[in-house]
């Protein structure tokens, strides 16, 4: 008994230290990169938002472990100088909150989205969708085609993928557990673990300096590290029910997929979205991972460009 004690004394000792840890590193982390633009607030939510240019609307939806930095790290400067554009930060990702009801389906982020973007005067924008995005881009040119322009798919989540869901995404979904992961172990834990994220991600591509300021860390925060595990916990069955509508998507699609992307696999989502959607096409970029917008981006401007041409 004595033995046990000390042992739960120790553990409570270092999830104390994880938990402190834990603060001090989100405190750093968001000076280090704070928020970059404008709040509207959507149903009671509030998004942060980010835009720039002028012309024709374009809209940056970023993938999971993502936020607008991203997207200012690699295209969005240039993209600006053309366009009207617009990164956003999904709900409970960089700055903007997270509904605390319900599960916040790609459905659900592309409301509020739209509801955002409507505050600021936008209408009918190119949406841009990076990884775990294509769902939600997909879910709005369901929900509102006439409204959308168009859809750029940079190695977009479209269908369910037949490998169980990773342990580090289903543990934050687990009551008390995951709480007092989130809060004590996954930013001290995670923080070591990124570098080898960002090379498996870019692989076979090196990792690019300029990634360094995407603001990737921003993910590790207690919130939005959970937002991101329930984002991914429950995907699966979203485009599970989802997938059986692309036969009726309106609005034209560029599917752009790197040949070596080992985190979104090429066969299961793009290809299987050209067979269905209508006014598809597919692009297939040799030797590119799966960070697009950083390794390819002229391809992805090129996109961009053939979609507003389109639709003008």
């Amino acid at each position: 008994m004595f033995g046990l004690g000390i042992l739960a004394g120790l553990l409570v000792l270092l999830l104390g230290a994880g938990a402190v840890a834990t603060w001090v590193m989100t405190a750093r982390v968001e000076r280090q990169f704070p928020p970059l633009g404008e709040f509207k607030s959507v149903e009671g939510t509030r998004m942060h938002l980010l835009a720039a240019g002028q012309g024709r609307p374009v809209v940056l939806l970023h993938g999971a472990n993502g936020a607008v930095q991203d997207w200012k790290a690699s295209i969005f400067d240039r993209l600006a100088q053309q366009y009207r554009v617009i990164a956003v930060d999904r709900p409970g990702h960089g700055y903007s909150e997270r509904p605390a009801n319900g599960v916040v389906t790609p459905e659900v982020q592309a409301r509020l989205i739209r509801g955002a973007l409507k505050q600021i005067g936008v209408e009918k924008p190119v949406l841009v969708a990076f990884s775990w995005s294509g769902s939600l881009a997909l879910a709005y040119a369901l929900a509102w085609p006439d409204e959308v322009a168009g859809v750029v798919m940079l190695a977009g989540a479209a269908y369910p993928w037949p490998t169980p869901v990773n342990a580090i995404y289903r543990l934050p979904n687990t009551p008390v557990l995951g709480p007092l992961f989130t809060h004590t172990v996954a930013m001290p834990l995670g923080s070591v673990l990124l570098d080898g994220f960002a090379a498996s991600a870019f692989a076979p591509s090196p990792v690019p300096q300029s990634f360094g300021a995407s603001g990737l860390p921003l993910a590790l925060r207690p919130a939005s590290y959970r937002a991101n595990a329930e984002d991914i916990y429950h995907l699966k069955p979203f485009l599970l029910l989802q997938s059986e509508r692309y036969g009726t998507l309106k609005p034209p699609i560029r599917i752009l997929h790197g040949d070596s992307d080992g985190v979104v696999g090429l066969e299961i989502h793009s290809r299987a979205l050209l067979r269905l959607a209508p006014n598809a096409t597919l692009e297939v970029i040799p030797g590119a991972g799966h960070l697009l917008h950083y390794v390819a981006p002229d391809r992805v401007l090129a996109a961009i460009d053939a979609v507003a041409a389109q639709t003008r």
